[in-house]
């Protein structure tokens, strides 16, 4: 064991014990996940009575499935050191999409349309063999064996006893002899299972729904507050099979229902052009959340204990206010290495000295765009396996990538390494990341362009890179493991600035020297051919004992305890 995660587990404990909300930031590849599964399963079996099931959310299915596969070791580790099977269930929960094992729905690739072909099939005036009535009947009566369950798990399952495995999944979460560890995205657990709850990211502000209507509107109050769950009644007695039919009357009826109910932290942003269509006239209503706590007010209300925890949430004290809660436990922990294995820079120039930035004000400008470009070119050449490079936005990088075409720096780079480009469609983003691993994996060697807050920013494993990037928060995936090393490139003026480095979280400030301040982008490469050629270095296990690694021994003793308790900084 690590001492950071020892440290971790002793927090994590704390807040438990107070019954409370507790915000905690450790270095991301450092086994958040395990000591947090590791600890809370030890509290279960200990306290049976206060902690009874632990909801962990997470923003993707592929950290989901990874969480699942901690949670299968854990489980086996147990069992191992006891001998004998314990009685625990721990499944993953996600949506039809993910979920259907129907032939007829499973082709369909967007959401809404499977959660209408799902409805026609399964409503209770609908005869299905894979319908939920089927497992009323049998499903019931037979508790879902213990053991870990993935998606594909619960898919087989399905398939061997002809249930539908998202209901199954359901029913096994609220019932009571259900699941003691369930894993879903961020937005389910408001109205799942109760005790502990814990965030695996941050999050922030955003737009909690949008509706869209390119029609005139007149709402009042009353009359619109319960109009979409009329319509629901409606349909329901109506036995209408195919909703898709009626999902614009839908979607209406839900935006005036928020409309009408919510008075305070929403605004309605009218937009005259689609972003896809920006030369034909289509207006477009945005219903968004400007108050990030009236969201997540249930979910505190619900639970006894919510952990958000992530790799990069500095600043801390800043979440307390925007989700309007209390926490018993803010602490953010260094990282002991046994060799430094990060190095973050900032480079905010180019070679010819124009200053680089990704504000909005200097987007246009082709020497920033240029400037961009080179260093993604220069750091091609340098690094030997992947490069991730994130944009503040898809229509930002677009606006760049046609830019680079134009100047002849997309040709160049592809000459050193294959480029790969992040998009909205999920499918087209799932193929081009694995695309690109393939690559970094048969030493091809790949670009992937991707969107900060994106799909790839959250829960995918890179090994050995770097990382280039306007934000903090993309930076948390560099480290993945014991022997992963990293660069970190923050490419933007701003960042010199030591209030803007002040919320870089407590891990990357660390590492991050006075030297590599306001870099231009051939210092930033020097940087980096010093940095790589140290890692390429032999390294081991033992390397690692008595200062990364810790021995039940070495926790034991009071020195190392000692040590211990100066990783956590409490806030």
């Amino acid at each position: 064991m690590k001492g950071y995660q020892f440290s971790y587990m002793l927090e994590l404990k704390r807040t438990l014990d107070a019954k409370g909300h507790g915000v905690l930031e450790m270095p991301s590849g450092t086994g958040k996940t395990v000591s947090l599964l590791a600890l809370i399963m030890a509290y279960q079996r200990a306290y049976p009575l206060e902690v009874t099931k632990l909801i962990y959310c997470s923003r993707t299915v592929p950290e989901i499935e990874k969480v699942i596969e901690e949670l299968r070791k854990l489980l086996a580790f147990y069992e191992k050191q006891e001998g004998e099977k314990l009685p625990f269930l721990g499944l993953a929960l996600s949506s039809r999409k993910n979920l259907c094992i129907h032939p007829e729905v499973m082709p369909l690739r967007f959401g809404k349309d499977v959660d209408g072909k799902c409805h026609s099939l399964t409503a209770s005036y609908v005869p299905s063999p894979l319908s939920p009535q089927e497992f009323d009947i049998h499903g019931r009566q037979v508790p879902l064996p213990a053991g870990i369950y993935n998606l594909d798990d619960l898919k087989a399952l399905g398939r061997r006893q002809g249930w539908c495995p998202y209901f199954l999944a359901r029913y096994s979460v609220r019932s009571l002899l259900g699941a003691r560890l369930h894993l879903c995205p961020h937005r389910a657990p408001s109205h799942l299972g109760r005790r502990v709850c814990p965030h695996t990211d941050g999050g922030g502000e955003g737009s909690l729904s949008r509706w869209h209507s390119a029609a005139p509107l007149t709402l009042s109050g009353l009359c619109t507050r319960f109009c979409a769950e009329r319509l629901r009644s409606l349909l329901h007695t109506l036995e209408i099979a195919d909703l898709a039919d009626f999902s614009p009357l839908t979607l209406l009826a839900n935006f005036a229902t928020l409309v009408s109910t919510y008075a305070k932290g929403f605004t309605i942003i009218i937009e005259p052009f689609d972003d896809r269509t920006p030369t034909i006239a289509n207006p477009i209503l945005h219903f968004s959340c400007m108050d990030a706590s009236l969201a997540i007010k249930p979910v505190f209300e619900r639970f006894q204990s919510v952990i958000i925890t992530s790799g990069t949430l500095s600043p801390l004290d800043i979440y307390p206010k925007i989700l309007d809660f209390h926490p018993v436990t803010m602490a953010t922990f260094t990282m002991t290495l046994a060799r430094v294995c990060l190095c973050p820079m900032i480079i905010g120039r180019g070679n010819d000295q124009v200053a680089i930035s990704s504000k909005f004000e200097t987007r246009e400008d082709i020497a920033v765009i240029r400037n961009y470009g080179n260093l993604l070119l220069e750091m091609s050449a340098v690094v030997p396996d992947g490069i991730v490079a994130f944009f503040t936005s898809y229509q930002y990088m677009e606006s760049t990538v046609a830019s680079w075409y134009e100047q002849g720096i997309l040709e160049n780079i592809q000459r050193n390494k294959l480029l790969f480009i992040e998009t909205q469609d999920g499918a087209e983003t799932s193929v081009a990341l694995e695309k690109y691993q393939e690559a970094c994996e048969n030493g091809r060697k790949a670009i992937l362009l991707s969107v900060a807050r994106g799909k790839v920013s959250e829960g995918i494993d890179f090994g050995e890179w770097t990382r280039l990037s306007p934000s903090p928060g993309c930076v948390g995936r560099a480290i993945r493991g014991k022997t992963d090393y990293g660069l970190m490139v923050f490419a933007d003026k701003r960042f010199a600035r030591a209030d803007k480095r002040g919320k870089l979280p407590r891990w990357i400030q660390e590492h991050l020297t006075d030297a590599n301040l306001n870099l231009t982008v051939e210092e930033g490469v020097q940087v980096a051919k010093y940095f790589l050629r140290q890692m390429a270095q032999p390294f081991h296990r033992e390397d690692q004992l008595g200062l990364s690694l810790l021995s039940l021994e070495q926790l034991e003793s009071e020195e190392t305890l000692r040590r211990i308790e100066q990783i956590a900084q409490q806030l």
